[in-house]
Order: C-alpha cells, then sequence, then structure tokens
C-alpha cells in the first residue's frame, strides 16, 4: 500500500480568524497522518509526550519543546501510550511578516530551519514561558475584532515569538547590523521566498528574472554572492532534499517522488540525486531504512 502524504488546506478545518490568513488554538490529539500545508505551522507542547517527524526527522515532543514547520515540510505525530499531547498551534501565512525593510536580518536562518536549523527546540523554563505567553496572547487577540490595530499587534507578536524561536535554535548573537548591509541582503530572500514557494514547478533564471523585473545576469550574481552557489545547484537542492524526504517518509515509487519533486524526467532525477546524496534514490532509500530499522 503507498503511503502519500496528505496535502491539508487550514481553512477548511479551521474558521479564519478576521482578515489575516491566521489560525490559532489550543489542540489536544493521540496522532496526526503524514500531511503538509501551503502554510507556516508554530507550536509549543503544554501537556502529554510522543514523538514528531519532520521531513524523515523524528524528535521528542514534551512540555516546553516548541515546533517550527516552514510551507510544503511532511510532519506528522504520535502520542505516547496514554500521554495524550496538549499543544498551542499557530498556522499562518509567512507572508504577513515578510514586508518590513529588515525582513532580510531573519530571513537567512528562518530558510534554514528543517535543513541546517533544527525544526523542534527544548526551550528553557523561562523561555517556554515567554512562547506560552505570546501564545495566549495571541488567542486573545485572534478573536474577531474591530479593535485599532489588531493586526499589527498578531504580527509583531508571531514575529516575536518565531525570532524566539530562531535564536533558540542557532543560539546566534545578536548585534546590529549596518543598514546598508541590511538593504544589499533584501532582494535574495525575496527570491528565496518565491523558489521556495514554486521550486516543484518549472521555474528558471528566465522566469525568476521576469517576475522580479531584473537581468538573468543579476539574479545569477545574488546567488553566487548571497548563497555561494549557482541558482541551479540551489534548485536542484530544494528538490533533492524534498525528494529524500519522500524516499523515507513514504512508500511513493521513484517516478511519482520525482515529478512532486520537481523533475521532469526520472533519469535526470537519478542523475542528480546521485550527484546530491552520492547514492542513488533507491540506495538512499535503501540504506536509511536499513539505518531505522537498527
Amino acid at each position: 500500500m503507498t503511503l502519500i502524504p496528505e496535502h491539508m488546506d487550514l481553512s477548511m478545518e479551521n474558521p479564519k480568524q478576521g482578515p489575516l490568513p491566521l489560525y490559532v488554538g489550543m489542540y489536544e490529539l493521540d496522532s496526526t497522518p503524514l500531511h503538509f500545508h501551503d502554510h507556516v505551522e508554530f507550536s509549543l507542547v503544554i501537556e502529554g509526550s510522543g514523538t514528531e517527524t519532520v521531513n524523515g526527522k523524528t524528535h521528542r515532543l514534551r512540555p516546553g519543546v516548541a515546533s517550527f514547520m516552514l510551507p510544503n515540510q511532511m510532519h506528522c505525530i504520535r502520542s505516547d501510550s496514554g500521554r495524550r499531547i496538549l499543544k498551542y498551534c499557530c498556522t499562518f501565512d509567512i507572508n504577513i511578516l515578510l514586508n518590513t525593510a529588515y525582513a532580510s536580518d531573519w530571513c537567512e536562518p528562518l530558510y534554514q530551519i528543517g535543513s541546517r536549523l533544527p525544526s523542534s527546540v527544548e526551550l528553557s523554563p523561562d523561555e517556554a514561558k515567554w512562547l506560552y505567553d505570546i501564545f495566549q496572547k495571541l488567542m486573545l487577540e485572534s478573536s474577531p475584532s474591530l479593535s485599532p490595530g489588531r493586526d499589527s499587534i498578531i504580527c509583531a507578536m508571531l514575529l516575536e515569538g518565531m525570532l524566539r524561536f530562531i535564536r533558540a535554535a542557532s543560539n546566534l548573537q545578536t548585534s546590529e547590523a549596518h543598514p546598508a548591509t541590511i538593504a544589499s541582503k533584501q532582494p535574495i530572500w525575496r527570491v528565496l521566498q518565491y523558489l521556495h514557494a514554486h521550486y516543484r514547478d518549472s521555474v528558471s533564471l528566465e522566469e525568476l528574472s521576469r517576475h522580479f523585473n531584473v537581468s538573468v545576469s543579476y539574479i545569477s550574481r545574488l546567488f553566487k554572492q548571497h548563497m555561494g552557489i549557482t541558482f541551479l545547484d540551489y534548485l536542484h537542492q530544494l528538490r533533492i532534499e524534498s525528494a529524500a524526504n519522500l524516499l523515507t517518509s513514504t512508500q511513493m515509487s521513484i517516478i511519482d517522488i520525482a515529478a512532486q519533486s520537481g523533475f521532469e524526467s526520472v533519469r535526470t532525477f537519478t542523475r542528480v540525486f546521485q550527484s546530491v546524496k552520492g547514492a542513488t534514490p533507491s540506495d538512499f532509500r535503501s540504506t536509511m531504512l536499513r539505518n531505522r530499522d537498527k
């Protein structure tokens, strides 16, 4: 039987709380199926224990553990016997936080969550209390209201909670960035934001240049300057990481995984996968499953 991750349309499961693309609540659960969605998911465990698997990597859940999932990251939860998980959970469109002049200051670590940075962090008691208070305030503020500044307050609280997670995940030392540095970084993060949302489509340098109204050579220079690799290498990394997650988390066929990850042919997919991972997709899947069963 083929296990296919479910795409969850969050707007159908939860009533939208006001004009913002935001859903926040407290949930008690035994388990969730392997799924993904188009919004960010940010949560904090209050009670219970179990495991959460994100992109094939499993971590423990217990009170004080915060999790952050970017769009299209596959995840599921299993609670321990008799230990149902109670957690705050907030899902929202990341774009509501990306329209400030200083977004580029935190976009780099944001897009590293789930790869270079972990998807979950066990917070200290003080950090957990701080985030708990933020979720409580979000619950109160997100109820339908015509209060002046409601949306701005919600966005400010979301941003604070997200930045506290990023700090805990990366142990970054805060320092004052020079405004010129921030300005110079900003264009690449908007390109990355677009690419992370469309990497499974037939995206190209030419399409990016048209979308952002800049030259192809300018986009190429941005990738080399800020990411240290070419556009194509970055695109391949996104697609291969997505494929690797599907190989280890599902029983989907390699043909289906190639298509789901944005490759037009299995031959190209296999060649690129072996170049990035050092093994064919089938060998990679076999090795990962054997290691998991040990």
